[in-house]
């Protein structure tokens, strides 16, 4: 690896490949490689005095917890896991058909699979499943008692598809034409119900410090498998609503 002076973020150093690397990923040392147009650069690694918020530090417990369990799995259950995931692509480069996560990688995420849906354990290693297709859309939003939110979306899936995945949500409000925190969304889990042939999923905000009359509602959802803990990749959406629609 050859040698860098520290870089200054606002001039985006870009990496240059020579004889012996040809791309970087990752990190090294002090440094972070990254990737910008089919570009590769570099900047220093940050190093942020901020705490954490309570949920991101019970996030940081889970994960820790789910690294002891790992640790703690006979070698023959983790070659198992080895094995599973070479079905699994990474979502970091290189971006090639070889390319998989890794039996750690996977066990970790069905860890955090389960411990969103109220089941932390040590998951088993299992096939993967197919998951089912879902394609939310807003529907309504109640004001109730001055400060909670009540938010409803709907799929055309029928409610017996879900038998066997739970969805979680992560929302989050802002004024009309804000782009969401990332360090803000919440994850909840909504109440599920039948409507003729729709499935309505109705989610409960509460204490909101946004203006009420008009916001934006932005959701990140993905199923989570509940007895195996695997999830799907989250999709996002986003609308501008009244908040006293009925």
């Amino acid at each position: 690896m050859t040698n860098f002076a520290y870089p200054n973020l606002k001039t985006m150093p870009k990496y240059i490949p020579n004889s012996r690397f040809t791309d970087c990923y990752a990190s090294v040392g002090n440094i972070t490689f990254y990737h910008r147009n089919g570009e590769c650069y570099y900047k220093t690694k940050p190093n942020p005095t901020f705490p954490g918020t309570p949920s991101q530090i019970d996030q940081l417990c889970v994960h820790r917890r789910a690294i002891r369990a790992w640790g703690e799995l006979a070698h023959e259950i983790q070659l198992q896991w080895n094995a599973l995931a070479k079905n699994v692509k990474s979502k970091r480069p290189p971006f090639n058909a070889d390319t998989h996560i890794s039996g750690y990688n996977l066990f970790v995420s069905a860890y955090h699979g389960l411990a969103a849906i109220g089941e932390e354990s040590t998951p088993v290693p299992s096939p993967i499943p197919s998951f089912p297709l879902i394609n939310l859309q807003y529907k309504t939003s109640t004001l109730i008692n001055g400060t909670d939110l009540q938010i409803t979306f709907e799929s055309d899936s029928p409610i017996d598809t879900f038998n066997n995945y739970t969805l979680i949500g992560k929302l989050q409000t802002t004024k009309p034409g804000y782009r969401p925190n990332t360090g803000k969304y919440r994850n909840h889990t909504p109440t599920i119900t039948q409507y003729g042939n729709k499935t309505h999923f109705t989610f409960t905000l509460s204490n909101q410090e946004e203006d009420k009359s008009i916001i934006s509602i932005h959701l990140k959802h993905f199923l989570v498998h509940t007895s195996t803990g695997y999830r799907t990749p989250e999709q996002y959406l986003t609308t501008i609503v009244s908040s006293n629609n009925t």
